[in-house]
């Protein structure tokens, strides 16, 4: 099938290059020229395991192409499948500005029938309301428009594995031929297949995250009992999924979810809620405990050092590991959470930061705390004088750290772990004080 893919974020990119695999005749779309520019010399814009050499492999092999030519991409093609951003607005709402943007760009350059496939998470409603948008867009020119919902289930990192062994492909529609064609797409794929109408596929993706969203706050919950009184949480967490009811995943407790996906779905449904008379209780208490764990984190640190005036070394940047995103990471609020307590210095140490300028501020810093935060790109030197280190997203590379020859040149061997990611008894058999989340006495 001929598929124009339009949104080359990590979302986009990955679906296009799977369905490529896969044997259809695949374009990808971007406003962004140099982007698109990258992405046609076989470079990745942002970091995700696998999939810049599946990118590479493809480009020889003539089977994708990506343009910034709005005509090309709309004309081409007779599926058209939908993967833009629709970004949190301060009250919470989705904002659909780049929705709107495709929808008048088909629209001013369909040529022939045309099957439009919403991957972008969009809110409650939104797909009915596209048809119904478009239908209108379109009447004078006489071609047919079907819209579908078939929202994405992917994990940053691994992306690519989830685009290639999909849990379930979801499919949400009225036109019974158009809900064929797009199963037709996905079924060199081993996957199962859900037919719905637009609502359910919609509401299916919201409260799949908001649930895991949910999970997490609750074992981050489950943690703070723990930390109480000695037990450990892992043991804890392992002990309830095995339980086939519950499941292990999403039982990791640290410093609270992030990214591009948990704390915008999880918005805009407390918003849409809101909106129409509807209480989410058990959510609104899930985002509460999510925003509260990175204070009880800093409460840990300060029951065993005073900040102020100290040097800090924080391991990670990114809001999970093998990503470059930093879009609601805990680790940020947490360096936001230091400055204000008067650090003097902090250290950071990611794999895909190189430079101050390179970091996504949740909040507006001034001058003179953005003056004391240095990223660090030599491992060797970066723990020297410092009062603590907290480790925040377990990259791999943290684990082959030289840790014995850190211990003696900080100011002071703490180590707070806020992924329990590092081996507690190996790191103080070499003389480091040790603070995982719950690790037990």
């Amino acid at each position: 099938m001929r598929i124009t893919v339009i949104g080359s974020g990590y979302v986009g990119t990955t679906t296009a290059l799977v369905l490529a695999s896969i044997g259809h005749e695949v374009i990808g779309y971007d406003v962004d020229s140099l982007k698109v520019e990258k992405l046609n010399k076989g470079i990745l814009p942002f970091v995700e395991p696998g999939l810049e050499l599946l990118l590479q492999e493809l480009l020889e092999k003539q089977q994708i192409t990506f343009t910034a030519d709005r005509t090309v991409a709309i004309t081409k093609s007779n599926i058209l499948m939908i993967a833009v951003g629709t970004p949190s607005t301060s009250s919470g709402k989705a904002d659909l500005t780049y929705l709107q943007q495709v929808m008048d760009v088909i629209a001013e350059q369909i040529n022939e029938p045309k099957i439009v496939v919403t991957k972008s998470t969009v809110p409650l409603g939104t797909n009915r309301w596209m048809k119904q948008q478009l239908l209108e867009k379109v009447k004078t020119k006489n071609h047919s428009i079907e819209v579908i919902s078939n929202p994405e289930f992917l994990r940053e990192g691994k992306a690519l594995h989830d685009s290639q062994f999909p849990s379930r492909t979801v499919i949400g529609g009225e036109d019974q031929e158009a809900i064929e064609k797009v199963r037709q797409l996905y079924t060199p794929l081993n996957t199962k297949f859900f037919v719905c109408n637009y609502e359910t596929a919609e509401l299916i993706k919201y409260a799949s995250n908001g649930f895991l969203a949910t999970k997490i706050s609750f074992i981050n919950e489950v943690a703070r009992l723990a930390d109480l009184i000695g037990a450990d949480i892992e043991k804890v967490a392992i002990g309830m999924g095995m339980d086939p009811r519950i499941s292990p995943h999403h039982l990791q407790a640290g410093l609270g979810y992030g990214g591009s996906c948990f704390p915008k779905d999880v918005d805009e449904l407390l918003y849409f809620a809101h909106q129409n008379g509807i209480q989410l209780n058990l959510l609104e208490q899930a985002k509460q405990v999510n925003h509260s764990q990175i204070e009880w984190f800093l409460q840990k640190i300060e029951s065993k050092l005073s900040l102020k005036g100290k040097r800090v070394l924080v391991l990670g940047l990114t809001f999970k590991e093998d990503t470059d995103d930093q879009r609601e990471s805990p680790s940020i609020r947490l360096v936001e959470q230091l400055l204000n307590k008067g650090v003097d210095e902090v250290r950071v140490l990611d794999p895909t930061i190189s430079s101050s300028a390179q970091i996504q501020w949740k909040n507006a810093l001034p001058e003179h705390d953005k003056e004391k935060v240095n990223v660090i790109t030599d491992k060797d030197n970066a723990p020297n004088g410092v009062h603590a280190i907290l480790l925040t997203t377990p990259w791999p590379i943290f684990s082959n750290y030289p840790w014995n020859e850190w211990l003696s040149r900080t100011e002071e061997a703490l180590i707070f772990d806020g992924r329990n990611y590092l081996n507690p008894d190996e790191m103080r058999s070499l003389g480091w004080h040790y603070e995982g989340i719950a690790k037990g006495n």
